[in-house]
């Protein structure tokens, strides 16, 4: 499986597979782009992949795959409160202690921030604190559509990954497995609408 269902950005998916295929997994991902670019998928296969038990990671079969697929992983955690207009700084504290709580069943501990733009000062501070000397088996993604809302200090100690617009083609052959039915007319406005993004696209 690898990271071939997220739609281009070949150098970036294999630059990933090199590094974790290695061993070399960041403590912080940062992955930025605008709505519908993918960030969500690559943040998923992420998760995937350092928690696969299978040869191939991510194998998308062995348990903790399925498991993160599903949303019900224990390693695997989401950190926000969608009602809020800003991520809490209580949820951020919470996170943080609970980091140095060892693994309950894998290698890793990861901690998903679905709009971590949305992380004030003060939240984004308490982040920094686990940032500079996290456990060696915490892994943070952070997820974003302005990378520019956040700290210098926080971005410094990220791995950034910048999702990428799609090719016409690409996105016209995925939008006509999606909608069967639409007219090619109707995919050409989605397409020019879209920004090169799939999730806008649909």
């Amino acid at each position: 499986m690898g990271f071939d269902v997220l739609l281009g950005n070949e150098r970036l998916k294999e630059n990933l597979t090199e590094s974790l295929s290695k061993g070399h997994i960041s403590h912080c991902y940062l992955i930025s782009g605008p709505e519908g670019s993918g960030k969500r998928t690559l943040a998923r296969l992420l998760a995937q992949t350092i928690l696969c038990r299978g040869a191939q990671k991510p194998c998308g079969v062995c348990a903790p795959c399925r498991k993160v697929l599903d949303g019900n992983h224990p390693d695997y955690i989401l950190v926000d409160d969608p009602e809020k207009k800003t991520v809490p700084v209580e949820l951020i504290r919470q996170a943080r202690a609970d980091m140095f709580i060892q693994p309950n069943e894998s290698d890793h501990k990861i901690y998903q921030f679905p709009r971590a733009q949305d992380m004030g000062v003060p939240g984004q501070n308490a982040l920094l604190k686990v940032l500079e000397e996290p456990p060696a088996y915490g892994v943070f993604l952070l997820l974003t559509d302005n990378p520019d809302k956040l700290l210098p200090t926080v971005r410094s100690r990220c791995t950034e990954l910048k999702m990428l617009a799609l090719s016409p083609e690409i996105l016209r052959k995925q939008l006509h497995e999606d909608f069967p039915k639409a007219s090619s007319e109707d995919i050409d406005a989605a397409i020019l609408r879209s920004g090169g993004f799939l999730g806008q696209a649909r």
